[in-house]
This record gives structure tokens, C-alpha cells and sequence, in this order.
């Protein structure tokens, strides 16, 4: 891993502690926070499984799921995230439960895979629908402001869940492509379905 990579990381590990509420979160404790005691009962962990596998699943590379990312949320929710964030995103969490429920008449996790997708687009238009006239503050200010949605709870949630899985080494061996910078000029690249995004610096 060259240093630039390296400290593209640590960004998006200080974002992954903006998003948790935490003031200061070390590389090191996404490493320890899949090692220790659960903070979710048994029907929340399985259903934050369920959720992370529906934003993430797996293809031909491992989804969230694979890389572990229910165990890294779960143990960010108990040793690092403040009571306010750690009452929101569990609080989402049993939002999306509650609205497959009415949905389907069935707990998320209990939905086939192909149900919870369906469910899933339908909920996530809903709850990251813009809130009208709500401005978005630029620079630093924005990335600790709320998300200007209707749930800003959930967007914490489904970004939480991606940012985890791309810092994790799954995501950044498997996932993503590594593309020295500067590289060779190449004028046309063609997409084809085995495509991958760049991990270069500048993760996304």
C-alpha cells in the first residue's frame, strides 16, 4: 500500500468517525471491534446482516457480509459511537424492520433476497428524499452537518455500511483496482462488466 493510499484511508476513517459520533478513531479499532462481545441481540445483529448484504451483496467478490462489516458496525456502535448516534442508526435499523413489516407482513430478514431489494428501493427513495428548502452547508462544515433528507438516521446508516466495507481488505484488494497515479496515457478505455473501479488516491 503506497502512503497515499495509506492516508486516503484515514480519511475515510475519520469519516466513518464523524458518522459514528466519535471524537477520534484509530485504524487500529476497526480491527478490534470485530474481536469483542456483541452490542446487538441476536434478531438485530441478523437483521443489520440482512441489511449490509442488500446494500452490499455479494458478486463475483465478496458484499459487505463477506468483509465483515456487520461485525466492524457493530462493534464501532459499542465502543466508539456516542449514545446520540448509536440511538440513531440502531433506531434506523429497526425502521427498515418496522416498514417491512407493513410492507410484507414479515421481519427484513426474513424476506428472500429478491424482497429485501424491493423493499429497499422503495424505502430508500422515501428516506433520502431531499427535505425542501433545507440548505446544504460546503466545505468542512458539511461533512459533520446532518444529511439534508427526510431520514438523515438512515443515510448515516447505508453510508456507514459502504465506507466500512471499502476500508475494509476486501474491499480495497478485491473491490477496487489499484491504478498508479500519474500512469500511462490511455485515451479510450473500454467498460466492460468485469470492470472495477479505481482504488487510486482519491478513493471515489
Amino acid at each position: 500500500m503506497t502512503d497515499a493510499f495509506a492516508m486516503d484511508r484515514r480519511s475515510l476513517i475519520g469519516r466513518i468517525a464523524l458518522l459514528v459520533g466519535a471524537g477520534f478513531l484509530p485504524a487500529e479499532a476497526l480491527g478490534a471491534a470485530a474481536t469483542s462481545k456483541r452490542l446487538l441481540p441476536p434478531t438485530s445483529y441478523a437483521l443489520l446482516e440482512a441489511v449490509c448484504d442488500t446494500f452490499v451483496p455479494a458478486t463475483d467478490t465478496p458484499g459487505a457480509v463477506g468483509a465483515g462489516v456487520p461485525a466492524l458496525l457493530d462493534g464501532l456502535l459499542r465502543d466508539w459511537a456516542s449514545k446520540d448516534s448509536r440511538d440513531a442508526l440502531v433506531g434506523a435499523l429497526g425502521n427498515i424492520d418496522s416498514g417491512a413489516m407493513q410492507a410484507a407482513g414479515k421481519p427484513f430478514a426474513a424476506l428472500s433476497p429478491e424482497g429485501r431489494n424491493s423493499f429497499l428501493k422503495g424505502y430508500d427513495v422515501a428516506a433520502l428524499k431531499p427535505v425542501p428548502g433545507k440548505q446544504k452547508p460546503s466545505g468542512l462544515a458539511a461533512l459533520k452537518a446532518e444529511p439534508a433528507v427526510v431520514d438523515p438516521a438512515y443515510a448515516k446508516l447505508k453510508e456507514l455500511v459502504v465506507a466500512l466495507y471499502y476500508s475494509s481488505e476486501v474491499g480495497l484488494t478485491q473491490e477496487l483496482v489499484y491504478e498508479h497515479v500519474p500512469g500511462p496515457w490511455v485515451p479510450s478505455l473500454e467498460i466492460t462488466p468485469d470492470s472495477r473501479p479505481f482504488g487510486s488516491p482519491g478513493l471515489f
